[in-house]
């Protein structure tokens, strides 16, 4: 149809006025448009990469550089706002109001249920977990001196009881375990580095990323086998995506010990001090008024010396642990690469250790669908300590019996005794015990994995690692041949040691290797929004094996010639190797209903050689579900909880450490035997096996609650347990009328743990102020089930008791009068009098008691593992100035102090000054110790009881850290990125009833304290 004249002119007119208000249009939003540039930092002021940034309501998104800078175009800079988001970090919106240049400061994230958590195989939204897991991120062990990732978790996380019980260098990993002493062998937990079976010990702090602690069967059942007692996954840094990255962190202190024994340093005082034990005993003085009076008289201090022994063996000592690291990496490939080196002198004189370690972590996409990592972990370590007794451990029992009057050198330098006649016809002079001989080791750790990923399809990937765990050691431990000379006259008096009459070297040399290969598939899929499933099914197998070599001889010439070939007589030599293996299926499946209903399960199948083949297979299974009430609607419109989820779960899991080949009768060759006066080799059976041993099993029941307040700035966790191990791997006593043969391993007795757990955190922002304050509590009950018959000695195993419950007589107080002594129970062979110790009387005939005590009148008095164990943690931060401090204790724990260390006179010992003026007299009825004798087994005083037992519960402040951060504008001018300088004590104080020395030492069995660490350092990211 045909247009008219206006009708086209009028089209036109339209066209030309919407083509003008485009232009308009057009030309008003590009004058509009404007490219605002900023930096984002965290609350330290260092640079944030990745950062995604965008415009509130527009689809506009840009994200950080290496430098923690960007740019973006924005439509209107007046009006529009920015929003930044990174993972771990508070989402921030920032109104531009008219600026094109800003700096923005994201603040770490308060609560953590976003959080991804390292798990068996994988990884998992902290939110929907529903086993107890804990975790340890890099900045709770940035900057402290911490020697041993063991170190790193005491008081860090519930359940977890972190117990260091050395701290002699290179010998001070602590002892870690979860929730309890599960079994009556080995407890310790599974250790996992970057998905390999390793040790704590094998990975150098400073490179530790995070450490998840898998409480429960939920969440360890994945590992089946060995999970028994918990499990410990580290994972190390890794590379971001940037420019290359220097991060060079060095700190140097002092050490010294937390305590040590306080001895009687004044010869006249030792002298008179054992003439009153022996006075009280009705015997005649040992030290006669001559001796004593020459030596109050006597000026030359080589000869008449008064020698407080531990100051002169033990003293402060150095610390310097430097670290280097660079990362960095492409959207394809990013690398982290660690140097680390830590120089720590011990206490003890001349002991010391080296430790050299070097992480390579390589993690490359290939594509989209296919990536793959290489991990390289070194470790170089030294150790140097003292000769005698094998170990600077048994420097402070050597130092207790070295007496004030023993000399150090004569006059002619040679190693001094003394010219008093003394007790102990033994005398070791301690100078000669650290400065002479050889106790050295050396021993090199590698680890190394490689794996690759592929995705074929959206949500299946699967997984393939291989990796190697390579260990080797040498020992050197030369005896030398020295002798003491009386400082007086110069004679020679006796040999220090114990030794052959002739100079040693015992040379050992041992390696081992682990290979580890698993792989996993795994497929994620969500139906009909509501319906999350992710399946993994998995395979495992490991081999192990072990060589070790011992070469000795005698016959050397010099204390200074100490290599193996310089040795003359009596060479012999020794070598072994053994080997394990074992082959794992497992799977996991995990399943949510609008992410509020939450359900998993874990099934393994472990074969293990160590058992024999129809007994080899255990199989291990969990279940749990977690309910997220927080999801529900009824909980939508209400301001109490910003979190809260219920969960619970049953499993079964595995133990199968005991020795090798118990299964199967072993031979020992080597033996000799006497024919018809002709001596002949031959071979004997030295051992009982067992063929029906199989796995130690533990069922392990777990219900928690987690819940978090005013948007989680308080979250809150607690958990009930309860564990029942059964068929607990363990030696059977046997008669001697067996033979001398070694007992074999039975599926023996049950232990069970009863406890629960609380851990607390709160953290908030006033202004430019922010601080974090958390408390764990672990409280648990132990005991013994099913136990054939009791295993007796100074500590039980018998059922209903704890663990290793002391057993030993019980002690009253001490008498105060002979009719007091002469109406009471007393021990039958030993004279008692007024001062002594009386002791419960429970052994007569229908429990009454019978008037004698002995063995009989035992009793469980105690235990030596505490039923609560508890840590927090309190750090601040105000305009680059930052303050944390860490403390960690346990309680309801006892320890033994007889022995060396407490009794007097012990063996020809010294005397500690609690004795002085703190014992029993005719006028001091009230003293704390009994009257002062000298010690013999046989003595009522020092029989094995309850008095000697205390109180070895504890509060230590285990660190407190000061830093500051110099602010970006002043680094930003010398060309850095980041610099914090901070200083750090470490076990400065402990709150303690315990009179022995370090309770956190005593506790785990050691004589060589913990240390006192005192240290400052520099770290500088360029």
């Amino acid at each position: 149809m045909l247009k008219t004249k206006k009708e086209t002119y009028m089209i036109k007119l339209r066209q030309t006025l919407i083509l003008l208000c485009f232009l308009f249009y057009t030309v008003t939003l590009y004058a509009q448009t404007q490219a605002v540039t900023g930096t984002v930092t965290d609350n330290t002021g260092a640079a944030l990469a990745g950062v995604t940034v965008g415009v509130k309501g527009k689809k506009l998104v840009a994200v950080t550089d290496a430098n923690g800078r960007f740019s973006i175009t924005i439509g209107n800079v007046a009006t529009d706002v920015l929003v930044l988001s990174y993972v771990g970090f508070q989402k921030r919106e920032v109104s531009l109001n008219g600026q094109n240049n800003i700096t923005v400061l994201l603040q770490p994230a308060t609560g953590n249920l976003g959080e991804v958590v390292v798990v068996g195989y994988g990884t998992q939204k902290r939110a929907d977990l529903t086993g107890a897991v804990s975790t340890i991120k890099a900045d709770v062990l940035n900057d402290r001196p911490i020697t041993d990732a063991s170190q790193a978790l005491s008081g860090t996380a519930s359940g977890v009881w972190v117990n260091q019980s050395s701290g002699q260098p290179g010998s001070d990993g602590a002892n870690i375990l979860i929730r309890g002493v599960g079994t009556l062998g080995n407890s310790y937990p599974l250790v996992i580095v970057d998905g390999l079976i390793s040790s704590m010990g094998s990975v150098n702090p400073s490179d530790i990323a995070s450490i998840t602690v898998l409480k429960d069967a939920a969440s360890a059942a994945i590992y089946g086998s060995r999970a028994a007692n918990g499990v410990v996954l580290i994972q190390t840094k890794r590379g971001k995506k940037g420019a290359p990255q220097f991060d060079f962190t060095t700190s140097f202190g002092s050490q010294k010990a937390t305590d040590l024994p306080h001895q009687v340093t004044n010869s006249v005082q030792y002298m008179n001090l054992y003439n009153q034990a022996l006075a009280n005993q009705g015997q005649p003085a040992f030290f006669t008024p001559s001796t004593i009076s020459k030596y109050q008289d006597g000026k030359d201090p080589l000869i008449y010396p008064n020698n407080d022994w531990f100051s002169l063996i033990f003293g402060p000592a150095y610390i310097n642990d430097n670290n280097l690291k660079i990362s960095g990496g492409t959207d394809a490939t990013q690398y982290m690469v660690s140097l680390g080196y830590l120089d720590q002198n011990g206490i003890v004189k001349n002991d010391n250790s080296k430790r050299y370690s070097a992480l390579v972590n390589l993690n490359s996409r290939i594509s989209k669908a296919v990536d793959f990592g290489i991990n390289m972990n070194l470790i170089h370590q030294t150790q140097n300590q003292s000769w005698y007794n094998g170990s600077s451990n048994g420097m402070i029992t050597e130092v207790m019996r070295a007496l004030p009057m023993y000399g150090t050198y004569t006059s002619t330098g040679q190693y001094a005794g003394t010219w008093v006649n003394v007790i102990n016809a033994q005398i070791n002079n301690p100078y000669s015990m650290v400065d002479e001989g050889l106790n050295r080791g050396i021993g090199n750790l590698m680890q190394g994995s490689g794996f690759f990923n592929v995705e074929p399809i959206k949500g299946l990937k699967w997984n393939v690692t291989g990796g190697l765990n390579y260990g080797d050691g040498q020992g050197e431990v030369f005896d030398p041949l020295i002798y003491v000379f009386n400082p007086l006259t110069g004679a020679q008096q006796n040999q220090v040691g114990n030794g052959p009459p002739s100079r040693s070297l015992t040379d050992s040399y041992s390696n081992n290797l682990r290979t580890t290969l698993y792989s996993t598939l795994s497929y994620t899929k969500t139906i009909a929004t509501d319906h999350s499933i992710t399946a993994l099914i998995g395979y495992n197998q490991e081999q192990y094996s072990q060589r070790s070599f011992q070469s000795y001889t005698e016959g050397f010439q010099t204390n200074s010639l100490t290599e193996l070939n310089a040795g003359s007589t009596n060479p012999q030599v020794a070598g072994t190797s053994s080997a394990y293996a074992i082959r794992s299926y497992f799977g996991r499946l995990n399943y949510a209903f609008k992410d509020k209903y939450l359900l998993e399960a874990n099934l393994r199948s472990d074969g293990s050689s160590r058992f024999a083949a129809n007994k080899r297979w255990g199989f291990f299974p969990s279940f749990s579900a977690g309910w997220r009430v927080i999801e529900e609607s009824f909980l939508k419109d209400q301001n109490i909880f910003s979190n809260l989820k219920l969960r619970a779960s049953w499993g079964r899991l595995g133990n199968d450490q005991i020795g090798l080949y118990g299964y199967i009768p072993t031979l020992s060759l080597g033996s000799l035997y006497d024919f018809n006066s002709q001596i002949t080799g031959g071979v004997a059976q030295t051992a009982l096996s067992n063929p029906n041993i199989t796995w130690e099993t533990s069922t392990k029941k777990d219900a928690g609650v987690e819940m978090g307040f005013f948007q989680n700035k308080l979250s809150v966790e607690a958990d009930y347990f309860d564990e029942q191990r059964s068929g607990i791997l363990q030696t059977l006593n046997i008669p001697w009328i067996i033979g001398n043969l070694t007992p074999p391993t039975v599926n023996l007795a049950g232990v069970n743990n009863r406890g629960w757990e609380l851990s607390t955190n709160y953290s908030q922002n006033i202004g430019k102020l922010k601080f974090n304050v958390g408390f764990n509590v672990t409280h648990v009950r132990n005991k013994v089930t099913n136990v054939l018959t009791p295993q007796i000695g100074t500590n039980v195993i018998e059922d209903g008791q704890p663990i290793n419950a002391f057993y030993m007589v019980k002690a009253t107080g001490i008498f105060q009068t002979q009719q007091e002594v002469d109406k009471s129970a007393k021990p039958a062979t030993n004279t008692t009098a007024p001062g002594d110790i009386k002791y419960q009387d429970i052994s007569g005939p229908n429990g009454k008691p019978d008037g004698v005590i002995d063995d009989n009148d035992r009793q469980i008095v105690g235990k030596p593992i505490p039923t609560w164990t508890y840590g927090a943690n309190l750090s601040a931060a105000y305009q680059g100035v930052d303050v944390s401090v860490l403390l960690q204790g346990v309680a309801d724990v006892q320890s033994y102090v007889g022995g060396n260390l407490y009794f007097p006179f012990f063996n020809g010992a010294g005397i500690t000054t609690n004795w002085v003026g703190n014992t029993w007299t005719p006028t001091n009825t009230t003293a704390a110790l009994p009257r002062l004798l000298q010690y013999n087994a046989a003595t009522n005083n020092y029989m094995t009881s309850s008095f000697w037992l205390q109180n070895a519960s504890y509060t230590r402040i285990k660190n407190i850290q000061v830093g500051y951060t110099i602010p970006q504008s002043i680094t930003e001018k010398i060309k850095l990125k980041y610099v914090r300088i901070y200083v750090n004590a470490q076990n400065p104080f402990t709150f303690t009833k315990f009179q022995g020395l370090d309770p956190e030492s005593a506790v785990g069995g050691s004589q060589y304290p913990n240390m006192k660490v005192f240290t400052g350092g520099i770290t500088v990211r360029f």
